[in-house]
């Protein structure tokens, strides 16, 4: 999996310098501002609730389609360093996305037999019930499942499961160990020019706290209530980032 100590990709040093001396030209605390990112980020991609557990039997693994093609590496990676070559593995994302990942996984030595693919969902919702379906209609129990997703995206992922899906009652998420300095460097991909502008990062980072107060209300994700530390760097951070637009 990509972690701090082995990244995958990359981009021009100058580029991500570059954007940092732009904003401490603005006048941004620029210090201040890396460790409010960092706090967002560090929220979104890790809870002890979602480890996991060696012992339990999980009924599938659901991978949400991202941009990063790296997350292919992560499913391979988890399934051989945790000996889950009996667990059926879900590659989810319509227009082709289920069958680009399906195949890079595939060519990092992923049992064809193994996988699943699901090629309808549009979003994460659909992304969680069209799986969770596939796989119980292979027969599978799918009280614990674990889930694979860019690390901003898992505490969104963990609530859409726990939501919309109530045949689930746990969900491990082995999401990167990867600092957003790192990821805003080298992403999660192996071709450095499609990794995205640190300020898309950060916009997508900020955009995530942003659906967790919104999306429960329309009962998309359970309700979480979000940590002070949390929602007081997020609150400064808004000051000076955008968070992404929702996708409609």
């Amino acid at each position: 999996m990509i972690r701090d100590d082995q990244v995958v990709g990359g981009r021009d040093e100058a580029e991500h310098s570059a954007w940092w001396r732009e904003l401490r030209a603005r006048g941004i605390d620029t210090d201040r501002a890396r460790t409010d990112l960092g706090t967002v980020w560090d929220y979104l991609r890790h809870d002890p609730k979602w480890a996991f557990d060696p012992e339990r039997d999980y009924g599938g693994i659901i991978f949400f389609g991202s941009r990063d093609i790296g997350g292919s590496s992560v499913i391979a990676n988890l399934v051989r360093d945790r000996g889950l070559g009996d667990v059926p593995v879900v590659f989810s994302g319509y227009r082709g996305e289920a069958a680009k990942f399906r195949l890079a996984a595939e060519k990092l030595n992923l049992n064809p037999n193994q996988i699943i693919e699901e090629p309808l969902a549009q979003n994460t919702g659909q992304n969680a019930v069209y799986s969770v379906r596939m796989l119980e209609q292979h027969g599978r129990d799918v009280s614990s499942v674990i889930a694979v997703c860019t690390p901003f995206h898992a505490r969104r992922v963990w609530g859409t499961l726990m939501k919309q899906c109530p045949g689930v009652e746990q969900v491990a998420i082995p999401a990167a160990d990867v600092s957003l300095e790192n990821y805003m460097k080298y992403g999660n991909r192996p071709d450095a020019s499609t990794a995205p502008h640190p300020k898309s990062i950060v916009a997508i980072t900020m955009g995530e706290i942003k659906r967790l107060d919104e999306y429960p209300g329309e009962g998309h994700i359970i309700r979480e209530d979000i940590p002070d530390d949390v929602r007081h760097a997020y609150d400064r951070l808004s000051e000076t980032f955008r968070p992404a637009e929702r996708r409609s």
